[in-house]
């Protein structure tokens, strides 16, 4: 199997995530998927301008890979505006890096909670149905019953099958509560195995009910009445 590849640090996700020729409908185009760690290395080095090493250092990766995720991206984008295709930006092993102000994950802040979310993400956005197939979590403290400070976070991608990176990914942002909607029993001993409780989320509508109905000592610890059958297969 291969090495599974380090976290890369990203600043932000993307204020759009689709772009596409003017006037030619969907149906009718090839696209290219550029990873959000690619579209941060781009940013680094093609829009702020900074040298290969300091770029590296800001992604948390050596210089040689920094360079090689830096060439595929470059390549990505030209691809689709020499040929005319849809670009979408998704995926990635990647985390977001916080913030200045952001808490830290101490646990003076309560505990860092996590919730698989449909794109955009954030109090409002919808949960996503299982944990490995979403593309951003939104994250939030909860402490004596009160829900603060959210964030939204990329997901890594993953293999099918392969549910470490979303676990590491969940573990390197300090996450100690995961409520998810879907999973299969091996994501689950792998989150057990990093310290991080999974509640099922009721099938609440919104990311921001799941995380009250949790403040609130509401939601079930995850059991095997929640477990699916696909663990992280993809959608058919």
């Amino acid at each position: 199997m291969p090495r599974p590849s380090h976290c890369r640090r990203v600043s932000a996700l993307p204020k759009a995530s689709y772009f596409k020729p003017k006037g030619i409908p969907l149906s009718d185009l090839d696209e290219r998927v550029l990873t959000l760690d690619g579209l941060e290395a781009l940013r680094l080095a093609d829009y702020e301008g900074r040298n290969m090493d300091e770029a590296a250092a800001r992604m948390g990766v050596s210089r040689h890979t920094f360079g090689r995720m830096l060439r595929r991206a470059r390549h990505c984008v030209a691809e689709a505006l020499v040929d005319g295709l849809a670009l979408r930006i998704e995926g990635g092993v990647c985390a977001m890096e916080a913030q200045d102000g952001e808490a830290s994950s101490s646990g003076s802040e309560g505990l860092l909670v996590a919730v698989p979310s449909q794109e955009p993400g954030g109090l409002e956005a919808a949960p996503h149905a299982h944990f490995g197939r979403c593309t951003v979590y939104t994250l939030a403290w909860v402490k004596e019953g009160k829900v603060k400070n959210v964030t939204v976070r990329a997901n890594a991608a993953h293999l099918p099958g392969d549910c470490g990176s979303p676990v590491q990914t969940l573990a390197s942002m300090g996450v100690k509560v995961l409520l998810a909607g879907g999973m299969g029993v091996r994501p689950l001993q792998a989150m057990q195995a990093a310290g991080i409780a999974v509640y099922h989320n009721a099938g609440l509508p919104s990311v921001g009910a799941c995380l009250e109905a949790f403040a609130q000592n509401m939601l079930a610890a995850f059991g095997t009445e929640h477990l699916c059958r696909g663990g992280c297969a993809p959608e058919k």
